[in-house]
């Protein structure tokens, strides 16, 4: 009864988070369909421990259980909710490994895997790592999870069985792999940088666009605008966006150019000063290639990348985000130049 109370319980973080995976579901294009992996996952639990025998309480199983019992409770230490869903699908693991034994952790690992795969945000993180469109990173995730069902038949007949110190060996190598990725996209915090549009900025001219219906729909909680500028050849696009409390309706930039089926050559980390840097990405869409560069910012900080915007969002404060791009028609440096100059002639709003 002991045990049960307890497995019963490790279900408590991911209950916490049922608003937030509900809210992805519904409203995040990115996550639309991420509700098929907790389906499947009960299957492939049930499947993967059906008939095997609950041991006695293996005590190895805390250094695991309680640093992710930490992650998935207190959110204010990481501020980010993907985080935490996937910490709260951690406890539940690591509690059955502490409950029933090792060789039983074993078992529901695969299913286990099959429920991060639904962890919000993870598509788009496929598809940056792997650099390929929303699609690619969902098939990879089908893929993954076919695997992990292969897995559990070959551990039914084979009894495969990996040991405890390499396990927690290479779950340490991929969680520094992990943080030393993103470690500069979600820690990074510049100065704020919120910009007037005017008519003239510079030698830039300007005029204000009236945002589609299709944009007016897809920013539904947001003050979306857009603007043009010229200054000779050059012909800057500007997307302003002034977030409302539904972070759903912000997506990284890279993940609506794939959709859009350009494709994103390098998507990277571009510091113009000291304590200010953008997301500037290079796309294609059969002869048409441009240059984008990106930031989030606050009236306390900005952040060139995406994963820095939703650990620091708060539906209770004011973010923006600004896309603006340019016609790469010779080099890419000298698109670079222009969008430069056109950002050093900015003024941000607290100069007014």
């Amino acid at each position: 009864m002991l045990k049960l109370l307890f497995m019963l319980s490790s279900f408590v973080p991911l209950l916490l988070r049922s608003h937030y995976l509900i809210q992805a579901w519904k409203s995040s294009r990115l996550d639309h369909w991420d509700w098929i992996f907790y389906l499947a996952a009960i299957p492939a639990a049930i499947w993967a421990v059906r008939s095997e025998r609950r041991e006695k309480f293996d005590f190895y199983a805390l250094p695991v259980l309680i640093p992710l019992l930490v992650l998935a409770l207190f959110t204010q230490l990481h501020h980010i909710n993907a985080l935490s869903v996937a910490a709260a699908v951690g406890v539940i693991w690591a509690a059955a490994w502490f409950c029933c034994s090792w060789s039983f952790a074993c078992k529901l690992f695969p299913a286990a895997v099959v429920l991060l795969l639904g962890t919000p945000s993870s598509s788009y993180q496929l598809s940056l790592l792997f650099m390929c469109s929303v699609s690619v990173a969902w098939m990879i995730k089908f893929v993954a999870m076919l695997l992990c069902f292969i897995l559990i038949w070959c551990n039914k007949h084979f009894c495969l069985q990996v040991k405890k110190g390499t396990f927690l060996f290479l779950a340490a190598c991929a969680g520094t792999a992990l943080l030393l990725l993103h470690t500069k996209e979600l820690y990074f915090e510049g100065k704020s940088f919120i910009p007037d549009f005017p008519a003239h900025a510079g030698e830039f001219w300007g005029r204000t666009l009236v945002p589609d219906a299709n944009t007016g729909r897809f920013f539904a909680t947001s003050s979306v605008k857009q603007y043009r500028y010229t200054r000779g050849n050059g012909d800057i696009s500007v997307l302003a966006v002034r977030c409302g409390k539904n972070i759903h309706e912000i997506h990284p930039a890279s993940h609506c150019l794939r959709t859009s089926l350009w494709q994103v050559h390098t998507e990277k980390t571009l510091s113009l000063q000291d304590n200010f840097a953008v997301t500037e990405i290079d796309a294609q869409k059969g002869a048409h290639r441009i240059l984008v560069w990106v930031w989030y910012s606050s009236e306390r900080f900005s952040t060139p990348g995406f994963l820095g915007f939703r650990r620091h969002f708060n539906p209770k404060e004011s973010y923006y985000t600004y896309q603006i791009s340019i016609p790469v028609h010779g080099s890419i440096e000298a698109g670079r130049n222009e969008l430069r100059n056109f950002v050093r002639v900015l003024k941000p709003r607290s100069m007014k």
